[in-house]
């Protein structure tokens, strides 16, 4: 999608919480790991924030001064 729109993967940020999610966390310029996630991932992410039940994605966009 970033290379369809225009911009390097480097410039986005990915969301996730299972195995499954694993190369993209990897492959994004942040990635993140909500507070919910398996340990595997979380050791692989750049950044763990809460669980989605607890504002993850808005506590991580406030903490990277996206919002």
């Amino acid at each position: 999608m970033a290379r369809h729109e225009g911009f390097d993967v480097s410039r986005t940020m990915a969301f996730g919480d299972g195995g499954n999610d694993t190369s993209m966390i990897l492959q994004a310029g942040v990635g993140v790991a909500m507070g919910n996630a398996i340990d595997a991932l979380k050791q692989q992410a750049d950044y763990v924030t809460t669980s989605v039940d607890d504002d993850g994605i808005l506590n991580t966009l406030q903490h990277f001064n996206v919002i």
